[in-house]
């Protein structure tokens, strides 16, 4: 089966997009393969460990690279923003979204996901997309075209967006 993609009208090489969490336990694989069908090449996963455990996705990392998609993990809290205590020093997420703008530009496709694939997936792929270029209002606003609904879950982190568009790129 092929999970529910939400691809970003992204004019350049390569894509991006969001989505809520994959079928877990004995589906995993079967999800995997299906993102991998889907020409998927990096998985980056907003879940925290306690959210993989109780949705039986704690294999998702060898069930990504069995079909050859690249998997990387950045918990955040539901609701929450990156590293939320202090955005200037929020080395994490600016390195993360240097990595996964990279991987768009060499032409990968990259997802993005979190529980519900509007707020932790919607900062992710809005942090790639601002090291893009993009300002935070359209990216947001591209997420939000692409998920179909106003993205992200709280206010919160549309503050957390601007600020580190602010602090990261001018």
């Amino acid at each position: 089966m092929r999970p529910a993609l939400h691809v970003i009208g992204w004019p350049g090489p390569g894509r991006i997009a969001t989505m809520a969490h994959p079928r877990g336990g004995p589906w995993l694989a079967d999800e995997m393969t299906g993102l991998s069908r889907a020409g998927v090449d990096v998985f980056v996963s907003a879940l925290t460990w306690d959210e993989d455990r109780r949705l039986g996705l704690t294999e998702v990392a060898g069930a990504a690279a069995a079909v050859g998609i690249e998997f990387m993990s950045f918990p955040i809290a539901d609701r929450g923003v990156p590293r939320a205590r202090d955005i200037a020093d929020d080395t994490d997420a600016m390195a993360l979204g240097v990595r996964l703008a990279a991987h768009v530009r060499a032409g990968r496709f990259v997802v993005t996901q979190c529980f519900a694939g509007i707020g932790r997936s919607t900062l992710l792929a809005a942090v790639t997309l601002v090291m893009l270029g993009v300002g935070p209002e359209r990216a947001l606003q591209m997420v939000s075209e692409a998920r179909g609904l106003p993205v992200p879950d709280t206010e919160a982190q549309r503050h957390w967006l601007y600020e580190f568009a602010a602090t990261h790129c001018g």
